[in-house]
């Protein structure tokens, strides 16, 4: 086992840098992309890099929400939508519910400005899953400190973390990582005290991670962790004393008494808002979505092997291997490729009668398992029992991300067996096999990117020196030259990757631009609900961060009392029952829900119309809509952009007004 300084000094490294981005107020949102739509100045809280505009999910929904819920106090519902969103299930919210108190990156809403408290929610998920990595990596490597804070800090920047940087993609991996650490200290830690704790830190973060809610990340990374965790204790050789069987299953009672104990909590947590989740379950889309099992697609095969070319995904939206940058990102996937001097372990164990490596076992086996649901078409049913079909084939590679950072230490592991035992290293022939192995998918990812003429590879000097170095580590890895492996694996992540997310000073606060001020100012205290018109994001931007009861946002779990406003009859159900962003154009009668996309719900507005009569006081529009029962009160001009404030007529007022005037 690692000695205290070993264990605990990168993650009190990390603790400190923590505390500094904390206290400066530095983030990674991408919020600073509205920044452009309202002042024509550059923007001084930008201090490296260029918002993503792809990054939607963060500055749009998670960060919107986010602000809204700071604006009215920290509400358990909060109350922009009619009848109020739970905040405690969906977007991962600060709420004065008792839940917050297991999710650790929210605290800081309770203590800390609007600044800095995004920042702690922007860095300790990924900051504890760093530490995580180390500890599992240390724990195998105990002599390789360095090692493993250079792999962890690779894996930390490859192409799939950047691009989906979220709290909900960081606690699943984070779990991953401690209940795999927990199972070795457990198995080889004599200690009661070490036991306990890393026992409870998983109890701990399975709550956490469960609150996530997001079932695509957590089933992939329980089957690794399950993988590992079987095949380690399976081990004799896992352990210096190599007890039996039965002992060492006794010494994991402490990491099942915290997962029964968190699971405990979960229940009471599920049961206490279960009309939220029956609302989310019972929607159009994604409802209770189920994958197939062989449903990946060619561009998804070569999507998947596409790390090389991750930092040009920005530059066609991540086309042609995924919908977005982020369903096109993927990680360097060294298990495909190091199971192979693995394979050679095995062989040579076998030969020389001694005893069976579980870990490489149970290892091949889930990556089987995992590239069989994404290939081999035919099993749904098998795969439904699994909960597979669960996850999507762009989110499964989540586990093929965490699997090859388990292989690399596993490899590591062995090769430095061997050396110690005979002073060699696996055969130059069997790391050669295995670069060759890796080389193949990489050059048919970039032969078919030249052949598409896709955008996404204008930068051919920086995708093809990362090629070379990421699969000179495959090398280097097999070859048991652990550090240089590492630093090409860090050079590659950071040339890809490291330029995703900006480096910003807190979040862009709509709420200290003039238009919501004087929205602010309008409303007063007048009861009456917005409606934000126009063919732009702006207006829904707006609305859900200035916390103002309105009709526009991101829903998760439709609210009945908003939509047996819109839709009375539920003639439109199909429409307007689902996860989507909800936003509004200037029509005729009664609001006519489309889809533009299966997360989209534009509505049409008619200030006339019985809905807009009797539920919307006022209209907040990026240009200007003439229409009988609205006047127009105010005209806001912000940098490039020009906002219209109208007030909904009464009919019978309407027809003594007339038209609004400009």
């Amino acid at each position: 086992m690692p000695n205290r300084l070993v264990t605990w000094g990168c993650p009190a490294i990390l603790a400190v840098a923590l505390a500094v981005l904390v206290g400066l107020g530095i983030t990674g949102s991408s919020t600073g992309f509205l920044q452009q739509f309202f002042s024509s100045q550059s923007d001084p809280a930008l201090i490296s890099g260029t918002p993503q505009s792809i990054r939607s999910d963060e500055w749009a929904v998670q960060t919107a929400w986010t602000i809204s819920q700071v604006e009215q106090g920290l509400p358990v519902e909060n109350r922009t939508f009619p009848g109020g969103s739970d905040t405690t299930v969906q977007s991962d919210l600060p709420s004065t519910d008792w839940s917050v108190a297991f999710r650790p990156h929210l605290a800081g809403f309770f203590f800390f400005p609007l600044d800095n408290a995004m920042s702690l929610k922007w860095w300790l998920p990924a900051f504890a899953m760093i530490a995580a990595c180390y500890l599992f990596l240390v724990s195998l490597l105990p002599r390789r400190p360095v090692t493993a804070a250079v792999l962890s800090t690779a894996f930390f920047f490859a192409p799939f973390f950047q691009w989906w940087f979220l709290p909900i993609t960081f606690w699943p991996v984070t779990w991953c990582f401690l209940v795999m650490t927990a199972t070795i200290w457990l198995v080889r830690e004599k200690r009661l005290l070490p036991r306990i704790g890393i026992s409870a830190a998983v109890g701990y973060t399975t709550v956490t991670m469960g609150m996530g809610v997001y079932v695509p990340f957590i089933v992939p990374v329980v089957f690794v962790a399950a993988a590992f965790s079987i095949g380690f204790t399976l081990s004799r050789s896992s352990t210096w004393a190599a007890e039996p069987l039965r002992r060492r299953l006794y010494r994991l009672l402490p990491l099942l008494v915290a997962g029964a104990t968190a699971v405990g909590v979960l229940v009471v947590w599920l049961l206490t808002r279960m009309e939220t989740i029956d609302r989310f379950l019972s929607t159009i889309y994604p409802g209770q979505r189920l994958g197939k099992t062989g449903d990946l697609s060619k561009d998804g095969l070569v999507s998947l092997f596409g790390a090389p070319v991750t930092e040009s995904l920005g530059l066609a939206n991540g086309q042609p291997l995924g919908g977005n940058a982020s369903e096109a990102s993927t990680f360097f996937l060294f298990a495909m490729f190091l199971l192979i001097p693995l394979a050679w372990f095995a062989w040579k164990d076998r030969r020389s009668a001694k005893l069976t490596d579980w870990v490489v076992v149970a290892l091949a086996a889930v990556t089987a398992v995992i590239l069989a649901y994404l290939l081999v078409p035919g099993w749904d049913r098998v795969a439904h029992i699994l909960l597979l079909d669960r996850t999507t084939t762009g989110r499964i590679r989540i586990a093929l991300g965490v699997l090859s950072i388990i292989v690399v230490a596993v490899t590591i592991s062995r090769t430095d067996t061997l050396r110690s035992e005979s002073g060699t290293r696996p055969p130059r022939l069997i790391a050669l096999v295995a670069v060759c192995v890796g080389a193949v998918p990489v050059f048919f990812v970039l032969r078919y990117l030249l052949l598409r003429d896709a955008g996404i590879i204008e930068n051919s000097t920086a995708w093809i020196f990362i090629s070379v170095i990421s699969v000179v580590a495959i090398y280097f890895f097999a070859r048991g030259w652990a550090l240089a492996g590492a630093s090409c694996f860090l050079a590659a992540s950071l040339l890809g990757s490291a330029g995703v997310n900006p480096i910003y000073v807190g979040v862009y606060d709509l709420n200290e631009t003039r238009v919501v001020s004087e929205m602010k100012s309008l409303a007063g205290d007048a009861a009456g609900a917005w409606v934000g018109v126009g063919d732009s994001f702006l207006p829904t931007a707006i609305l859900v961060q200035s916390g103002l009861p309105s009709y526009n946002g991101f829903q998760g779990a439709p609210s009945p009392e908003m939509w047996d406003q819109i839709d009375p009859a539920e003639e439109y159900e199909v429409a307007w029952n689902r996860l989507a962003n909800i936003s509004w154009v200037a029509g005729e009668g009664e609001p006519d829900p489309t889809n533009p996309g299966p997360d989209q719900i534009l509505m049409t507005f008619d200030s006339c119309a019985a809905f807009a009569q009797d539920h919307v006081k006022y209209i907040l529009a990026v240009a200007e809509t003439d229409q009988a029962c609205m006047q127009q009160i105010e005209v806001v001009e912000e940098g490039p952009s020009t906002f219209f404030l109208y007030e909904v007529l009464p009919l019978e007022e309407a027809a003594s007004v007339g038209p609004t005037v400009p």
